[in-house]
């Protein structure tokens, strides 16, 4: 990371770690995902398959923000989320936090139990959640990554701490909606203000 911002002006670049499978996904058909982050961000964006890595460089005119937001919607995709899902966070009140498995459990047959309890059966639990918080969810090798804002951020993380710790589902559906309506409670009180 050597970016620097003088008088206004950005320069320098950021490198991001990629997976070598989610460089197509990065760099989509015919360079289409590429380019339209580009064009968001206005910034440059370098695909090293060699090295698996994106070496970002901001564009006439790009703020330390933009590239921030580039490096961000590359780690979401290689975190395993669609391009549509991981441009959310161009949106300055979007997030992205990821959970390592590892900090859990470092057996194989446990994180693969974990990632079943999250997905839950035919994918029901991980609708459930992203329904209920509004953030999406990617559960991609050890990670499980959330893009939401900050309200949603907290729930999804909670939530999804309760699976991890072997919660029973019903008794994070009932969290979910608890704390879904409390939080639409009290929108509908700021806007009767």
């Amino acid at each position: 990371m050597n970016l620097v911002e003088r008088n206004g002006k950005v320069s320098g670049s950021l490198t991001v770690p990629l997976n070598d499978d989610r460089i197509g996904v990065l760099i989509g058909g015919n360079g289409r995902v590429k380019k339209r982050i580009e064009k968001e961000t206005k910034t440059k964006i370098e695909v090293d398959n060699e090295n698996l890595e994106a070496v970002i460089k901001p564009d006439e005119g790009a703020t330390l923000n933009d590239v921030y937001k580039a490096k961000r919607i590359i780690e979401a995709i290689n975190y395993g989320f669609n391009p549509e899902r991981a441009l959310r966070l161009l949106e300055d009140d979007q997030f992205l936090d990821v959970i390592d498995l590892r900090e859990y459990t470092k057996r194989r047959e446990d994180m693969v139990r974990i990632k079943g309890r999250i997905i839950g059966e035919k994918g029901k639990f991980w609708r459930l959640l992203e329904e209920f918080t509004g953030a999406y969810v990617s559960v991609y090798g050890r990670y499980v990554a959330i893009i939401g804002d900050f309200d949603q951020l907290r729930i999804a993380k909670t939530a999804l701490r309760m699976i991890i710790e072997g919660r029973q589902h019903g008794t994070v559906i009932n969290y979910l909606k608890r704390e879904t309506s409390d939080i639409l409670r009290k929108m509908q009180l700021w806007r009767n203000m």
